[in-house]
């Protein structure tokens, strides 16, 4: 497949996650018999790595630890097909994040060691810029400063995607909001960002503040997508849950492959459902099943 259409950036976090999946109900202050797995995760490099899956050519740009970890980060990146030559390498320990699932496969709770990204400052962004101008989208998420991302919204000339992450650090991206082409949040993160409750509401609220396209994914009710005055919704793909961790990341880059291959929004809508059903059926917040939707984005 030819994929010199559809280059795609992703600027964001890479760490370390540590998971629990539980084999039965939880019960808080008590150890739950389950299985617990240590894999590379992070919004950006999941992103990332699902945008490679679904066949655009993608360079991943961030701040890289040189611990144990770092041999496991080359090579993930040689097989998934992601470029790392944006990203800086220092003498620190990578991101963690440690999360508990239930047997559903829902998280939760989880706590997050991001010290990485406070490091991931304006000058560092600023060499980052003659490898960005080349792209047909360019993904940032909330994990990064706010400084940060206001540098990347006001300089980046490709159309910009923004991921929530969270309802805490969705707020980051308020004031580049009409600097957004695409922006993809859950129900939490839509509600925190523009204060309303009902989703069709933010959505609106979003569009006014100058956001061109908005994704806002409802869990098993499907999605939300909406551009201009159109608002449309997808049913979610029915899949049995096996790990929910990983699929609002699937939907982030299904739209940022789409835009960049020049779908229209309800296509982008489409593939984002399609890309976190497939997601959430098997285990791991990325699944190398995703490539089976390479094919219907355009080359």
């Amino acid at each position: 497949m030819n994929t010199t259409k559809k280059k795609v950036a992703v600027i964001g976090a890479l760490n370390v996650d540590i998971g629990g999946k539980a084999d039965g109900p939880l019960n808080r202050g008590d150890s739950i018999p389950g299985t617990v797995r240590t894999t590379l995760g992070g919004v950006g490099w999941n992103i990332a790595r699902n945008c490679a899956l679904l066949g655009a050519q993608t360079a991943f740009f961030s701040l890289l630890g040189l611990d144990e970890h770092q041999a496991a980060i080359r090579e993930e990146a040689e097989r998934f097909g992601v470029c790392l030559d944006g990203c800086r390498w220092e003498r620190r320990p990578n991101n963690r994040y440690l999360y508990i699932c239930d047997q559903r496969g829902d998280i939760s709770a989880a706590v997050n060691d991001m010290g990485l990204c406070a490091r991931m400052d304006e000058d560092l962004a600023a060499c980052w810029l003659p490898a960005l101008a080349g792209c047909g989208a360019a993904v940032v998420d909330a994990n990064l400063p706010e400084q940060t991302l206001a540098f990347l919204a006001r300089e980046v000339t490709a159309p910009l995607v923004a991921d929530c992450v969270s309802a805490a650090k969705s707020v980051r991206l308020r004031p580049v909001l009409s600097r957004l082409h695409t922006i993809k949040a859950n129900r939490l993160e839509a509600e925190a960002l523009t204060g309303r409750s009902r989703p069709l509401d933010c959505a609106k609220a979003l569009l006014d503040e100058g956001v061109r396209r908005v994704v806002i994914s409802l869990g098993a009710e499907g999605l939300l997508c909406a551009e201009e005055r159109s608002f449309r919704r997808e049913d979610a793909v029915r899949a049995r849950a096996v790990d929910a961790t990983g699929a609002g990341d699937s939907l982030t880059a299904a739209m940022a492959v789409g835009l960049a291959a020049g779908l229209p929004a309800e296509a982008c809508a489409r593939l984002g459902a399609a890309a976190a059903g497939i997601t959430i059926s098997h285990p791991g917040s990325v699944t190398e099943h995703l490539r089976a939707l390479a094919k219907a984005v355009p080359g």
